[in-house]
């Protein structure tokens, strides 16, 4: 990840007007192949993702700032669901139908309520540290810690850096630019999605899809440990599971090229798999 390609990521945002008097920011790489849409966790921004930008030349990458997020506008609620109905909107005013979804954290729990939604549009998801209940606890540090943050957020102060950290050495500039992020959304918003966590269950929207689904963890992850990977390949039997070993909730930051590898390989059987089918059947069809 450049200086250059860190200080440029804002001035590369686009917006749309979305209900209500709202924008959505979100940049778009306008690559030559397939779609793939990018959310980010909780508290990041699309800036999220720019690690990875460099091996996925060959997707239009679509990566928006979720509601409340960075430069994009509050929703109207901060559950899951919420979330996920603005970028069902979002993609229906950028004429978007079909797709393949990457999701990290609380975009991973958005892309499940996505694609629940739009069965019939994702061609494949990828979750990365993933989960279906999202509850940290009530009289959990975490949850007291993001209650008790007041505005104006330190960017430098003891949470953030805590709630940025990584097992493995990560861009302090790129860091240093997601702390920065963080700081600038409200404690409003901090406040509003950890109580909806606590109001989260999946399971449903999990039950409703099927399309290939890969999921990406690390075996360290402070928070969704092991029981939150068992309780996703319950949902999913039949995805592909990967734990990388030693890495925490933020693999896509400490491994890009292993994710990316990781990911890019998946979509690719994929649609290999697709085109096989269409082959056969075409076959069959010419009999």
């Amino acid at each position: 990840m450049t200086a250059l390609s860190l200080d440029h990521w804002e001035d590369r945002k686009r917006y749309i007007d979305l209900p209500r008097k709202r924008q959505m920011a979100f940049i778009d790489t306008e690559g030559p192949g397939p779609v793939l849409l990018m959310l980010h966790g909780f508290s990041d921004t699309s800036r999220s993702f720019s690690m990875l930008e460099p091996y996925l030349q060959e997707y239009r990458l679509i990566v928006p700032d979720l509601p409340g997020h960075g430069s994009s506008s509050i929703g109207h609620g901060f559950h899951v669901a919420d979330f996920a109905e603005t970028i069902d909107r979002f993609l229906t005013l950028m004429g978007i139908s079909r797709l393949f979804l990457l999701g990290h954290s609380l975009g991973a729990m958005t892309a499940i309520e996505l694609a629940a939604r739009r069965s019939c549009s994702v061609r494949a998801m990828g979750l990365i540290s993933g989960t279906l209940e999202p509850d940290f606890g009530s009289e959990s540090t975490l949850t007291q810690d993001i209650l008790a943050l007041r505005d104006p957020i330190k960017p430098t102060g003891g949470f953030l850096r805590d709630w940025y950290f990584c097992n493995h050495p990560v861009n302090e500039d790129f860091l240093g630019r997601m702390k920065h992020d963080a700081a600038n959304m409200p404690a409003e918003i901090w406040h509003g999605v950890v109580k909806a966590f606590a109001e989260t269950n999946l399971r449903h929207s999990a039950s409703k899809i099927d399309s290939p689904v890969l999921c990406i963890s690390g075996s360290e992850d402070p928070l969704f440990d092991e029981s939150h990977r068992q309780q996703l390949a319950e949902a999913f039997p039949t995805a592909q599971s990967v734990t990388l070993p030693g890495q925490g909730h933020n693999p896509h930051w400490e491994d890009p090229r292993c994710v990316s590898t990781l990911v890019t390989e998946f979509f690719a059987e994929v649609m290999m798999q697709a085109g096989a089918r269409i082959s056969t059947q075409t076959s069959i069809g010419d009999r």
